[in-house]
């Protein structure tokens, strides 16, 4: 079995410290509720990815996006919460700021995965060139895996 993926809610920088102490080891995406929790989950290299949702994109400022560039940081659109808004924003992003946009089916059950090819309809209807669209889907993860190679 590979590495387990954590996905923690973070209203600010202390419980993703205190999550941190207390888990093992893993692909660790946050959600951070505060400017506080997303300036922290940026700068850490222990966390994997930040997820980008409904609740949370208004924290994505100019100066916040340059530093996810700045630490090349991945970004997570999780499908469950599928929001047009917010994928349109994270394909705006990618050209700019984001070099890892990611979107995850987050499945329970196997009847809930996305295909890719299905991703990347999603990814051009919203704004996203073919091209980019089949590397974000295809060749992204496997730059996200072999980044996290030491968990």
């Amino acid at each position: 079995m590979g590495p387990r993926r954590f996905s923690i809610l973070a209203k600010n920088s202390k419980s993703i410290t205190n999550f941190l102490k207390s888990n093992p080891k893993g692909f660790i995406f946050v959600k951070p509720m505060s400017i506080d929790a997303l300036k922290y989950s940026i700068i850490n290299d222990k966390i994997t990815g930040i997820i980008l949702a409904q609740d949370n994109i208004h924290l994505f400022k100019k100066t916040m996006l340059n530093l996810i560039r700045q630490y090349d940081k991945p970004v997570e659109v999780q499908l469950r919460n599928f929001n047009s808004y917010v994928i349109r924003k994270l394909v705006t992003w990618s050209y700019k700021w984001i070099s890892t946009p990611i979107l995850s089916s987050c499945a329970r059950t196997f009847n809930e995965i996305w295909p890719p090819l299905s991703k990347i309809d999603l990814l051009v209807v919203h704004g996203a060139d073919e091209e980019e669209a089949i590397g974000w889907i295809y060749f992204l993860p496997q730059k996200l895996f072999s980044r996290n190679e030491h968990i």
